[in-house]
C-alpha cells in the first residue's frame, strides 16, 4: 500500500498543467512612456495669438507634454483641435535647423469644430518624407491680419527614428490595439495617436478604443479636448 501511495503521488506531480489563456490585448491599457528627450515642456510656449485674432479661435496641437514626439514613419499624420468652423488653416512642416528647409505646406478650411488631421501625400512619383535622426518642426496657423506677426499659430516637434528589432516584432501583430500598446510603450507618439484614431474611425461606437484615446490624451494634459470628435482629414 505504501508503494502504491508513492506511485500515485509521483504521477500527480508530473501531470501536465492546463495552459492558462493569454490575456486579451483589448483589456490592456495604452500607457504612453515618453522618450528621454531634452526638449522643454513648451506646448504653451509654442502657441501665439495675434491681437487681431478672434477670441473664440482656438488651435490645440495633439502633442506629448515635452512637445517633442517620435515617429517611425516617413510621412506621419499630424493632429490638432481647431475651433471655430469656417477657419482657414495653414499647415507647414520644415526641418528644425538653421536652414529651416520646407518639406510640405498645405492650406485647408475647417467645416466644423473638432480634431483635424493632416497627412503628407505623395507628389508625383515622389513622397515627401522625413529622414531618420532629423528633427522637424510643424505648425498650424491662421492669418488674422495682413501682418504675419498678427497670426495665430501652434507648433510641435517630430523626429523620425529607426525601430529596434524587439519593436519590429511587436508591430508584426495584426491586432491594431496590440500595435498601439507597443507604440505607446516605446514612446512613439505619432503612431500611437494615429493607430487609435484609425480605430475610432472604423468603429466609432467601440467603447474600448474610445476609452484608450481619452486616457492617452488625458495622460498628456489634453483632457480639455479628449472628447472632441475627429472631424476632417487633409493632405
Amino acid at each position: 500500500m505504501a508503494v502504491f501511495a508513492i506511485a500515485v503521488t509521483l504521477s500527480s506531480l508530473f501531470t501536465p498543467m492546463q495552459a492558462v489563456p493569454a490575456p486579451i490585448l483589448l483589456s490592456q491599457n495604452v500607457n504612453f512612456h515618453p522618450p528621454d528627450v531634452t526638449a522643454p515642456d513648451n506646448r504653451q510656449g509654442g502657441t501665439y495669438r495675434g491681437e487681431a485674432c478672434p477670441k473664440d479661435l482656438s488651435i490645440i496641437p495633439l502633442i506629448p507634454k515635452s512637445n517633442d514626439g517620435l515617429t517611425l514613419g516617413e510621412s506621419p499624420t499630424f493632429f490638432a483641435y481647431v475651433s471655430p468652423s469656417s477657419t482657414q488653416v495653414v499647415f507647414t512642416l520644415q526641418a528644425d535647423d538653421e536652414k529651416g528647409t520646407e518639406v510640405y505646406k498645405t492650406t485647408f478650411k475647417v467645416d466644423k469644430p473638432g480634431i483635424v488631421e493632416v497627412s503628407i501625400p505623395a507628389i508625383g512619383d515622389r513622397q515627401k518624407s522625413l529622414e531618420i535622426g532629423q528633427r522637424y518642426q510643424w505648425s498650424f496657423s491662421v492669418a488674422c491680419d495682413d501682418d504675419p506677426s498678427g497670426n495665430y499659430f501652434v507648433n510641435g516637434i517630430v523626429q523620425r527614428i529607426e525601430p529596434q528589432e524587439t519593436l519590429k516584432n511587436e508591430l508584426a501583430n495584426p491586432d491594431p490595439m496590440a500595435r498601439a500598446i507597443a507604440y505607446a510603450k516605446n514612446g512613439i507618439w505619432y503612431e500611437t495617436l494615429a493607430t487609435l484614431a484609425q480605430m475610432r474611425r472604423l468603429a466609432p461606437d467601440d467603447s474600448g478604443s474610445r476609452a484608450e484615446w481619452t486616457q492617452l490624451l488625458q495622460s498628456q494634459g489634453l483632457e480639455s479636448i479628449a472628447d472632441q470628435p475627429l472631424v476632417q482629414s487633409f493632405e
